[in-house]
């Protein structure tokens, strides 16, 4: 029974509205979600990561994007590649058409999520959960070109089919159409992201819970002479299922392993528990608090004055009633709430990787919860659904206001980037060229720089200076990986720096490549322009550290007699690549 049936005498208008018409409600929530990633995309500019899909994508074939990944230009599956390839064939290089996906993706977990609340709780809190979803930092990757988003709403897809499919309440065929799309959710979910394995645990965790309660229920049943059959009672279609869900790991076996023999020794985002704690603080941000105020308040309430409540799996007094949260489900929810734990035994076993976006489905466990434990608390009230719903609404719009105001002025800063380079080219030869040793700007710049600037740009690599400097070599290892896909030149330091004399580099104070060059003794020197680019950093940052220009001398460059201590040392190619030894 549909849980937003029930009316109650009195109740006002916006709870009448929502009840009557749940869809239309949705419908409008979805207006505003369009509304809202329309804006944010054309505010934000691409960043590394997104250019990365960008360039794997505008291969004409599958067979071209599976090479290009197995030669290590992006530690993904293809699907999301595939994607955006149509995309833009369909709809061009625009933001928008290259973040539609994502965007697709995110509200599928959007319409997953109502669906799963709207036959628990009323449709107002059914709603106000959904948006809850929308306050949470996960939000950010719905306009963003990179699988997070798709595999955040097919795991939420996953769990409202795995809950359908053990509803005995559905006709047998509508159960198998529900365990087909729980599949396919999974199966998809993982060719998108490999971390979207995690979505397997929640589901698995609650049908072991489901059997568990089976099998006791069914001795509790069955006289003390009869010796009941156990493995009747387990659900064989689910376990077949989550088999042949996750039978596209084997085939995407070889880029796993490429992947983390490539990026794992350096990577900038090696397992650590301090991860766990962040991905919470970073995902479910800021409203991680209210949330957790309120499940202490409930925890309170539970032990004080509810001893006859079990948990949320409260049983009505007919117990053919459906429940608030039956016990399985309670499970893979409490599982949704410690994907980041999860997220770090997968890692430690296999991976050693590990960031707070590869574990973004925790966010639903906290909108589930919190739209049930606030529901719960509410008793009955007739406002409080719509006080409820209104609050989320307003910590979305609030929120999405910053989101949008940050882009804005980081992009504003990467142009004020872009308008100082006549100033930093001032004197020097009109092809002198412009090095970017920052992965963060060199793909960005390349991109949307005037083109008389875009073609003097030079992404120099030197794989032991990178490592000994800045600790991590991943985005380093993707552009040299497949610098054949890119227009912008990439080349080692030995190469570049006997083939120029003075030229310009764009980096922060500190960078790798301004170290690299003091230990090898070449002249560099920092230009007195102010970039006034504070705000480029950001969520999905465009520079590491706030950008400035220096003039540095190459090979060609005649300094005159020089003391034996400062001549320069010439740099070798062979320590320039990835295969190059670490330095002491």
């Amino acid at each position: 029974m549909d849980a937003s049936a029930s009316t109650l005498p009195g109740e006002i208008s916006l709870t009448r509205a929502i009840r009557s018409h749940p869809w239309r409600a949705f419908l409008a929530l979805t207006v505003l979600y369009v509304v809202a990633v329309t804006c944010l995309s054309s505010l934000k500019l691409l960043w590394l990561d997104e250019l990365f899909t960008l360039h794997v994508a505008r291969l004409g074939s599958v067979a071209a994007i599976w090479h290009a990944l197995a030669m290590g230009a992006d530690p993904n599956p293809p699907v999301i590649h595939v994607l955006v390839h149509f995309c833009r064939l369909l709809f061009g290089e625009r933001e928008f058409a290259l973040r539609l996906p994502a965007m697709v993706g995110y509200w599928i977990g959007l319409v997953s999520l109502f669906t799963y609340l709207r036959r628990r709780v009323p449709a107002e809190w059914a709603l106000g959960g959904t948006v809850l979803s929308m306050t949470m930092a996960a939000f950010d990757y719905s306009f963003e070109s990179r699988s997070y988003g798709i595999f955040y709403g097919l795991a939420m897809l996953a769990f409202l089919s795995w809950s359908e499919t053990t509803e005995t309440r559905h006709s047998r065929r509508s159960r198998y159409v529900w365990l087909l799309v729980m599949i396919a959710a999974l199966g998809l979910g993982i060719s998108t992201n490999y971390f979207a394995v995690l979505a397997f645990l929640p589901i698995t965790a609650g049908e072991v819970a489901r059997t568990v309660r089976l099998i006791l229920k069914s001795r509790h049943d069955t006289y003390r002479n009869t010796e009941p059959n156990f493995l009747r009672l387990i659900d064989w279609r689910i376990w077949l299922g989550l088999a042949l869900a996750i039978s596209p790991l084997l085939v995407f076996l070889p880029l796993i392993n490429r992947d983390i023999a490539q990026f794992a020794p350096h990577a900038w985002n090696k397992v650590s528990i301090d991860q766990v704690f962040d991905s919470y603080t970073e995902m479910v941000e800021t409203i991680l608090y209210p949330l957790l105020a309120l499940f202490a308040v409930a925890a309170i309430k539970l032990l004080l004055f509810s001893p006859k409540m079990n948990g949320y799996a409260e049983t009505a007094a007919n117990d053919d009633a459906p429940r608030v949260l039956p016990v399985h489900e309670l499970v893979g929810i409490v599982f949704l709430m410690l994907y980041p734990f999860l997220g770090y035994l997968v890692a430690s076993v296999r991976g050693g990787m590990l960031s707070p976006r590869f574990v973004i489905p925790v966010c639903f466990g906290f909108a589930v919860s919190g739209a049930l434990t606030a529901y719960r608390l509410s008793g009955r009230s007739r406002i409080a659904g719509p006080v409820f719903l209104c609050f989320v609404l307003a910590w979305f719009v609030s929120r999405e206001s910053v989101v949008g105001y940050d882009y804005s002025e980081q992009k504003q800063c990467f142009h004020k980037v872009v308008d100082r380079l006549p100033l930093a080219f001032a004197g020097l030869p009109a092809d002198a060229p412009l090095a970017i040793p920052d992965p963060l700007m060199a793909l960005t710049f390349q991109h949307y720089a005037p083109p008389v600037y875009a073609s003097r740009a030079v992404f120099p690599v030197d794989f032991q200076a990178i490592r000994k400097f800045r600790r991590d070599d991943s985005p380093e290892q993707n552009l040299w990986a497949a610098r054949s896909l890119y227009t912008l030149r990439i080349v080692p330091m030995a190469t570049f720096q006997k083939t120029v004399g003075k030229y310009v580099v764009l980096a922060s104070d500190g960078n790798w490549l301004l170290k690299d060059l003091d230990r090898h003794h070449y002249a560099e020197h920092r230009l007195p322009i102010n970039t006034r680019a504070g705000a480029i950093g950001g969520f999905t940052p465009l520079s590491h550290g706030l950008p400035v220009f220096y003039v540095a001398d190459g090979v060609a460059v005649q300094t005159g007699p020089l003391s034996p201590e400062l001549l320069p040392i010439p740099f070798r190619l062979q320590d320039n690549l990835p295969e190059s030894p670490d330095l002491q």
